[in-house]
């Protein structure tokens, strides 16, 4: 009896042994209060609790996941996947260049061509790390262009390390728009998700409104007849669009507008603005619009910024680039606007031109036409250009980096020679040929040397004066490299029988120029009138004031004989601030020479050679700025006049001046109907620009209204 019931106890110990140990399925906190665990991570009572932190399951087995989470939770778990394979990759790379490398590898990852690959070698394991190094540097990225988006990712992003392994990522794909379409019919993911343009001052519309804002055909023929015509085009962006493309989707609109994309609709509002505006500024009206221009640019602009966040840029969808050139540049029209504002409102644009691949040449991936592969090179030409032009005039760094771009000029033709089958662009035309684009790359490359000043005068430390010569005889080159027929050759023989645009265009490059150097070389002036290292700085300063001085007397003049008249809303204004660093720098050399001699002979220091050359141009400037205060048509004219008029009279100057009729010029009287501006046929425009001047005087005239007691308690 004792030996059966011996075996029965120990057959029970047996199965009891071979039991399989149940899972914990409940985590800590639910088996510690005896609740039931819906086994999700992290649970619902945990949840509910706000003890997240504490759900915890005993082993090492993950928690089932509920099916509440459907294809969400897959797309997560694909999504760990791709971590964790991004991972492995990513230390494999780290072995691989320990070990020395691949040169095929290289070649393939850095989009080299061959003659640029060094071979690796077992032996020099310092040359395998330069190239290891290089491939890095060099990784062209992967690009992602169709008919409804144009995508981006740099060599750093995971989805390069996908672009390799097919097999995934078309598992991926299918997942993710699995996903995206299960999304849309979820009544909790119906949350607006578009980010709002700037401020959002924009309200959100209907379609419908939208396109009910559209002026009938009929009229909006007129208006872009008015924006691609060369001469009286407002906006100087014409060549960022291929007209007979746009006029193509422009006459597909009208024949039904129910298939046009938002963003074309928001491209189309961004060409009106400016044109209603045009109107406005030139008061040249047309009947149908007499009163109401201004307040349609208004309803315009405000229309591009609402197709801009109904379309959602963060979706790259074509037309988006070219909107926010555009709509940019109207919110710089406008005078309540800042450079700062624009500055940000350009930095926007250049992070959606990187996230759209601009700035990878086309040439690179096939996917992208030999048509549009030149378009994008105009555009980006345009958006790089206007990073640096807005940086120059805020004195605040560009957006975009030099060592992230290789996208090439665009060639110098005409658009008729463009077409969107084209499967090879034709020849360039010379360098003289004035093409819509010639324009584009002459004034491009002043521009990029400005961009250079400012990242020159931006950097902390001490300024290395060979730097300085560098950047002004990369300057003088640009400047030299520009065709003869965008050449001003002086003043006097300006206003001949060449167009007014052309004539505008020449006024550009040349304000630029000395522009330029007036700022690169402003800090070293006044050392290079005793220090002959600095020489070249004085010089250089002096030879672009007096330049700046007299193209301010010509736009003056232009503007009293009634031309060019305000032909487009971008415009320099002959009471623009660069041309009061002109003035000071001609009148703080005056003062120098005084304090140099130290003798109270104020006539012979005017009489020196140096200054009777510049003493008629500085009392034109001074004469315009006083006319412009009696006038009051400028806030910072009457500031202007009675600083000049302080510096300049304990000089002698205005004693000299009355003693010499023969050295007063004629100041033609200004009709009072005239603006006191001329178009500014340029990269985002340039309305009165207030640069950050080194002087403390300078800073006080900018930063508030001591200017003019810090000037007159000056002991000269």
């Amino acid at each position: 009896m004792d030996t059966t019931a011996n075996k029965s106890a120990a057959k029970r110990q047996q199965r009891k042994a071979e039991r399989k140990t149940r899972s914990t399925l409940s985590c800590e906190a639910c088996r510690s209060r005896k609740l039931k665990c819906n086994r999700e991570q992290p649970c619902q009572n945990c949840t509910v609790r706000d003890k997240a932190a504490s759900c915890v399951y005993r082993g090492e087995a993950a928690p089932p996941q509920g099916k509440r989470q459907g294809k969400t939770g897959q797309a997560e778990d694909m999504q760990a996947r791709i971590n964790r394979l991004e991972t492995l990759v990513t230390s494999l790379v780290e072995q691989n260049q320990q070990l020395g490398g691949n040169s095929s590898s290289q070649g393939r990852e850095s989009g080299l061509p061959p003659d640029r690959i060094t071979p690796s070698s077992s032996d020099a394991s310092d040359n395998d790390n330069d190239n290891a190094t290089e491939e890095i540097q060099h990784g062209i990225g992967i690009m992602q262009v169709d008919e409804k988006q144009s995508i981006y990712k740099g060599s750093t992003h995971w989805y390069h390390v996908l672009e390799e392994l097919n097999e995934l990522k078309s598992l991926w794909g299918e997942m993710k728009e699995t996903h995206e379409v299960a999304a849309l019919y979820n009544p909790s993911l119906e949350i607006p998700d578009a980010p709002s343009l700037l401020c959002g001052m924009a309200r959100p519309v209907s379609r419908e409104e939208l396109i009910a804002t559209i002026p009938p055909k009929a009229a909006c023929d007129k208006l872009m007849a008015r924006f691609f015509d060369d001469e009286r085009s407002p906006v100087p962006t014409y060549h960022l669009l291929h007209q007979p493309s746009f006029m193509r989707q422009y006459d597909e609109h009208f024949a039904d507008p129910s298939k046009t994309p938002v963003m074309w609709l928001g491209l189309l509002f961004s060409m009106l603005s400016p044109i209603m505006f045009s109107y406005y500024c030139n008061g040249d009206e047309p009947p149908e619009y007499e009163g109401t221009s201004r307040s349609l640019s208004e309803l315009y602009r405000v229309r591009t910024a609402q197709c801009l966040m109904m379309g959602d840029i963060t979706k790259c969808a074509p037309f988006t680039l070219e909107t926010l050139v555009y709509n940019s540049m109207a919110e710089w029209a406008r005078k309540s606007v800042s450079e700062t504002r624009v500055w940000m409102m350009v930095g926007l644009v250049c992070r959606v031109a990187l996230q759209m691949g601009y700035h990878r040449d086309p040439s690179q991936f096939p996917d992208i036409s030999v048509f549009q592969g030149e378009m994008r090179r105009r555009v980006w030409q345009f958006v790089h250009r206007m990073d640096s032009l807005t940086s120059f005039l805020t004195g605040l760094p560009g957006m975009i980096r030099n060592s992230d771009i290789d996208t090439a000029e665009p060639i110098n033709i005409y658009d008729w020679q463009l077409s969107e089958d084209m499967t090879v662009l034709p020849p360039a035309q010379p360098e003289t040929e004035p093409t819509p684009v010639s324009y584009l790359l002459a004034k491009g490359r002043i521009i990029r040397c400005l961009g250079h000043i400012v990242d020159f005068l931006s950097a902390l430390g001490q300024y290395p004066y060979n730097e300085v010569l560098r950047l002004d005889e990369e300057m003088v080159t640009a400047f030299k490299a520009t065709p003869p027929y965008l050449r001003m050759q002086g003043t006097e023989s300006a206003l001949g029988p060449d167009s007014e645009s052309l004539i505008n265009r020449r006024v550009q490059l040349v304000f630029l120029h000395h522009q330029g150097m007036c700022v690169l070389h402003r800090k070293f002036f006044i050392r290079g009138r005793s220090d002959p290292r600095f020489a070249p700085s004085y010089n250089r300063c002096i030879s672009s004031a007096v330049a700046l001085l007299e193209l301010q007397d010509f736009l003056y003049t232009s503007a009293n004989a009634s031309f060019l008249i305000a032909t487009h809303w971008y415009r320099i204004s002959y009471t623009s601030h660069e041309f009061i660093l002109a003035a000071m720098i001609i009148v703080l050399d005056i003062r120098h020479r005084k304090m140099e001699r130290n003798d109270g002979l104020d006539a012979q220091v005017i009489l020196q050679p140096e200054c009777m050359s510049v003493l008629p141009k500085l009392y034109k400037a001074y004469r315009i700025w006083k006319d412009e205060a009696t006038r009051k048509r400028s806030p910072e004219a009457s500031k202007v006049s009675q600083v000049l008029s302080n510096l300049l009279c304990p000089l002698g100057f205005f004693e000299y001046i009355n003693s010499q009729p023969e050295l007063i010029p004629e100041i033609p009287e200004m009709d009072p109907q005239i603006m006191p501006f001329m178009p500014f046929d340029g990269y985002g425009g340039m309305p009165e620009s207030e640069m950050n001047i080194d002087w403390a005087v300078w800073d006080s005239f900018i930063e508030g209204t001591s200017f003019e007691d810090a000037y007159g308690e000056m002991t000269f």
